[in-house]
């Protein structure tokens, strides 16, 4: 059955080639909450964070926003608030995840934040709880070597 999801031709090819997997972020991030809306440059899109949310940064210094409520039910804060406001976060361990699947040409997906781009060998991502769901409502793009250096297969 054909979808009217943006992301249709690419979700459909991923589950035709069988290529989701479980996957958990392995590296702490750090994040700061937005107090009045922002616009940041992610290394795939410009992508604007609403007030309220979070602008994260991993350790390679990429920058994506995180809604409070993602935030909180993937990372644990700790006590450690660097020098201009940053909060490093630690993975749950008891996140459950999300899936992924490497895709080996260019591509795009529309995310409720935007349009991203992914280069080949990226990622194309959706939450845990999704797997089961064809064409869910948010996926985004995690670059290869990020994936690599930040997640781990579960």
């Amino acid at each position: 059955m054909p979808s009217n999801s943006p992301n249709g031709d690419l979700l459909e090819e991923v589950a035709a080639a069988g290529a989701w997997f479980r996957a958990r972020k392995t590296r702490p991030i750090w994040a700061r909450r937005v107090e009045t809306p922002e616009r940041v440059r992610t290394l795939e899109a410009d992508e604007d964070v609403p007030a309220g949310s979070y602008v994260c940064r991993g350790e390679a210094g990429d920058i994506w926003p995180q809604s409070s409520e993602r935030l909180a039910a993937k990372y644990a804060a700790t006590d450690e608030v660097s020098a201009d406001g940053w909060t490093k976060y630690l993975p749950n361990p008891d996140s459950e995840g999300v899936w992924a699947a490497r895709v080996d040409r260019p591509f795009e997906v529309r995310s409720s934040w935007g349009r991203l781009s992914g280069k080949p060998g990226d990622y194309v991502v959706k939450d845990f709880d999704q797997g089961a769901v064809p064409y869910p409502a948010d996926v985004w793009i995690v670059d290869a070597k990020l994936f690599a250096a930040t997640y781990e297969a579960v």
